[in-house]
């Protein structure tokens, strides 16, 4: 499994993020944008039972963090207004809750302008086909989420016994995130298949399906499995803040300088079509300096076309994740 390191911010990034502009990102900044990737959680645990057995920093680290800093709405929304977004989508957060969905809900319930639903159910859960059609009606339900599973394990969300479930998302028009850790590239070639199998069902991958530059610098880390997927036109790519974190990880680990952000950007650009990528800012999860990394991203995709910066930071995210889901294909 991979390993979501803490990225600790040089002096440079720090002093950087000091010196940033007030007026950088004002109330109504020139570039709309909706974040395709945002947690919220409270320590409340007699109301929201806290799970946070499966946290990557582990329960007792992960309870503190929470009770330091919970991802309510007022935090959320305040980092939103700073940095400019109009709304966005409240993605499940496994190190909190588990797949019991309860606070997110409850939280897009109260504030539909601003925040829509990513929920985690078990993909071979016989109650989740009927559950995603209740939430599809009644909580304005966007998508639902896969993660994990490697080439050994086998990938849960990428098997026979889930086919019930992603019909459902075909037929309801909902949305599909997944993230495959480790080596994705086997889960790639298989996620090609269940993309023509479920024509209806946008399926969003998280932080692109993890390509690693520092192994592959000649395409930016992008596999053979990346390139196949490309074709697969219901398959969408998010860019966050969490991957960037990564890669600069990568970079340091492998002691390789990291990738320039902005040819990085352009690459994806070139290989998926903005109208395929999307932007997310993983706030509440990823541990650095969320302004300066919205920032840097904004700069990374300012040598983009006017339409293409529209689509990467809210045009596409729009499009994949509608409120309810998109109902059935057209005949």
């Amino acid at each position: 499994m991979i390993k979501r390191r803490t990225f600790i911010a040089s002096t440079l990034a720090t002093a950087a993020a000091a010196s940033l502009p007030r007026h950088s990102f004002g109330a109504a900044p020139a570039q709309k944008m909706f974040d395709t990737h945002c947690h919220f959680y409270t320590y409340e645990p007699e109301k929201y039972p806290f799970n946070a057995t499966g946290a990557r920093y582990g329960a007792e680290r992960m309870i503190a963090k929470v009770k330091g800093k919970p991802m309510t709405p007022e935090a959320v929304f305040a980092f939103w207004d700073k940095v400019g977004v109009a709304a966005g989508t409240g993605v499940q957060y496994n190190s909190t809750y588990g797949t019991d969905n309860s606070y997110l809900l409850d939280v897009c319930k109260a504030h539909p302008d601003r925040a829509t639903p990513v929920v985690i159910l078990g993909p071979t859960d016989p109650k989740t086909p009927a559950t995603l059609e209740k939430w599809a009606k009644e909580n304005r339900l966007t998508a639902v989420r896969w993660t994990g599973g490697s080439a050994q394990a086998g990938y849960p969300y990428l098997s026979d016994a889930s086919k019930d479930s992603w019909a459902a998302c075909n037929d309801l028009g909902l949305a599909v995130v997944l993230m495959p850790l480790g080596d994705t590239s086997p889960a790639l070639l298989e996620i090609a298949k269940f993309a023509d199998r479920y024509p209806n069902v946008k399926i969003a991958m998280d932080h692109i399906g993890f390509p690693r530059p520092e192994n592959l610098p000649e395409t930016f880390g992008l596999t053979p499995a990346h390139m196949a997927l490309a074709a697969h036109k219901n398959v969408y790519y998010k860019v966050t803040s969490f991957l960037v974190s990564e890669m600069e990880a990568g970079a340091k680990t492998a002691n390789k300088p990291m990738v320039e952000l902005k040819p990085f950007v352009e690459k994806m650009v070139s290989v998926f079509g903005a109208d395929h990528l999307c932007w997310g800012s993983d706030y509440g999860n990823v541990e650095v300096d969320d302004v300066l990394y919205v920032q840097r991203m904004r700069d990374a995709a300012a040598g983009l076309s006017a339409k293409d910066r529209s689509a990467f930071f809210h045009d596409t995210g729009k499009s994949v994740f509608v409120p309810g889901g998109r109902g059935k294909a057209k005949a």
